[in-house]
């Protein structure tokens, strides 16, 4: 008899936004002549019958929870994920991709743990004393010059890159020199559970040995650079938490000022013509001009003009509509070549690259020193165990 209680099975059921009924179907749980699947189910978590091992493993996998989470005398407590950024509507827009979200920042917290502990042991690591070292008192513009000043960016080379796509590397790749993780994240593993990016943009765990950034990497790719920067405004400004596009409250505006200023100074805007009474078309072709030899994302850019009251709000949503349906249709036409196309990278090549170089290289660091094991490897990496050494050594077996 397996010693569970009935809470635990109720709270990991809808910690990970699942009813009842979809639960039990998940679970395997069929409909008979004496119950439905779902009677089957509340049986359990009502405490009429108890779980055997094999239906607390298929509970283990289905609600994203280690085994070791249903032996817990009462549910735990929501983890310290700092503030909430984001709008009402961010938060109500979705009750699964919200579960979700919190599985995903509980599961990124753990890695940061861990590996805080293993740098902090190491001795060597220094800490870094630009985190909690702003605050708004000292302005957009100068929070933006500090962070060009600290990260060596260079606004020429980023727009000089071939791609946004290369363009967000570079600066990932100057995020991460300082000691910070850049992870792009959008699920708990698998497309099944996808978190959309209405619910969630980015967010940050603020700490001045082993920051995270975590950006959701179903964003346009022409966003990814913005939502680092904005992160990193968190980030220096000390504040670990949720961000969502385009919020409303005071402190999301000014680390969006930040972040626009560091890719897009205000004055470069006078070179657009006036919009205020350009049709949709007229409006958002003239934006993309503008928008992509700077390798900048067109809503951004549009979003700066409306705080500049060069179109009116009005204009900015209706263009910022536009410019999400046309990314949309993008991402529908990507995903349709890639399933024609044979081979493509493979899922390693793909993790390796969402870890990011910072996250990868230090996890293999450790491995090799004997300081990680394998299992928490796999809690770092958020990967199954049996994946750590071919996705940190692709040497060794050509994955």
């Amino acid at each position: 008899m397996i010693d569970v209680k009935p809470d635990i099975l109720v709270w990991a059921r809808e910690t990970a936004g699942l009813e009842l009924d979809e639960a039990a179907r998940k679970l395997g749980f069929t409909d008979s002549k004496r119950s439905t699947a779902s009677q089957k189910l509340h049986l359990l978590e009502s405490g009429e019958k108890h779980p055997t091992r094999p239906q607390l493993y298929k509970m283990s996998k289905t609600y994203h929870q280690p085994l070791i989470a249903f032996y817990l005398p009462m549910p735990p407590r929501d983890g310290d994920y700092g503030e909430d950024f984001r709008s009402a509507a961010s938060r109500e827009f979705d009750r699964k991709g919200e579960a979700r979200l919190r599985l995903l920042m509980r599961n990124v917290k753990a890695s940061q743990n861990i590996m805080r502990n293993l740098l902090e042991e190491e001795g060597e690591a220094q800490t870094m004393s630009f985190v909690n070292s702003a605050n708004v008192a000292m302005g957009a513009d100068n929070l933006a010059e500090a962070i060009v000043k600290t990260l060596g960016f260079d606004r020429r080379t980023f727009r000089e890159q071939k791609t946004v796509g290369d363009a967000f590397a570079f600066l990932r790749e100057r995020i991460e020199r300082l000691g910070i993780f850049v992870l792009l994240q959008s699920d708990l593993g698998s497309h099944h559970t996808t978190i959309p990016v209405e619910v969630f943009r980015g967010f940050v765990f603020a700490d001045d040995l082993a920051p995270y950034i975590v950006i959701n990497r179903n964003d346009a790719v022409s966003a990814w650079a913005f939502t680092a920067l904005h992160e990193l405004a968190h980030l220096w400004l000390g504040n670990s938490g949720i961000s969502g596009a385009w919020g409303d409250a005071d402190i999301e505006r000014f680390c969006d000022r930040v972040a626009a200023t560091v890719l897009l100074p205000p004055v470069e805007l006078r070179k657009l013509p006036p919009l205020r009474a350009a049709t949709l078309y007229e409006a958002a072709a003239a934006i993309g001009d503008f928008a992509t030899p700077r390798n900048i994302s067109r809503s951004m850019v549009a979003y700066n003009l409306a705080q500049a009251d060069k179109i009116t709000w009005t204009q900015w949503r209706a263009l910022r509509d536009r410019f999400a349906e046309d990314w949309a249709k993008q991402k529908e036409v990507e995903t349709t070549r890639s399933r024609e196309r044979e081979g493509g990278p493979s899922y390693y090549v793909v993790r390796r690259f969402h870890l990011g170089t910072r996250l990868i290289g230090m996890a293999r660091y450790f491995v090799s020193g004997g300081e990680l094991t394998p299992s928490k490897a796999g809690v770092v990496l958020g990967v199954n165990a049996a994946k750590v050494y071919t996705l940190l050594y692709p040497e060794r077996s050509g994955a």
